[in-house]
């Protein structure tokens, strides 16, 4: 089943920071396609925001820009410093970057530190709305693929 309209709007009220808009928008999602659909749709843009923030063409960050940013989403605020585990952060980049592992996170662990994670690199990324949209339709793409 691929990602539904109502999913794309749940993030993309995350992403722009209309953080009711988007608990309403989260209550009223089908549960069962949720934990399809949309947890695909955020794994899918969180490898879109870090394939885009962390590699350069055939360059990737180093293992120190990668821990800068990490710091600099706990410093975000007092939920995030606690929320964030920095070692299973900077495990679940750097895997994307084909440097390491996180078979051993288990899937909750990854989903919550993907949808922080992602809030802090769309939040740095500070896209205009053109820019959130076609951040979206990327990552939209790449879950349909996913759940194919």
């Amino acid at each position: 089943m691929p990602v539904t309209s109502d999913q794309v709007s749940t993030l993309r009220a995350q992403l722009s920071g209309q953080a009711d808009e988007h608990r309403r928008l989260l209550r009223q999602l089908d549960p069962e396609q949720a934990k399809q659909g949309y947890a695909a749709l955020i794994a899918a843009a969180f490898v879109v925001a870090v394939e885009r923030r962390f590699r350069r063409g055939e360059n990737t960050a180093d293992d120190t820009e990668v821990i800068d940013f990490i710091a600099s989403a706990r410093e975000r605020s007092d939920d995030s410093a606690e929320i964030i585990n920095p070692e299973i952060a900077e495990k679940m980049i750097l895997t994307l970057l084909g440097r390491g592992s996180i078979a051993e996170i288990d899937e909750n662990t990854k989903l919550e530190h993907q949808i922080i994670l992602l809030a802090a690199l769309v939040g740095q990324a500070q896209f205009d709305e053109a820019e959130l949209d076609a951040f979206i339709a990327e990552a939209r793409s790449l879950a349909d693929e996913i759940l194919q």
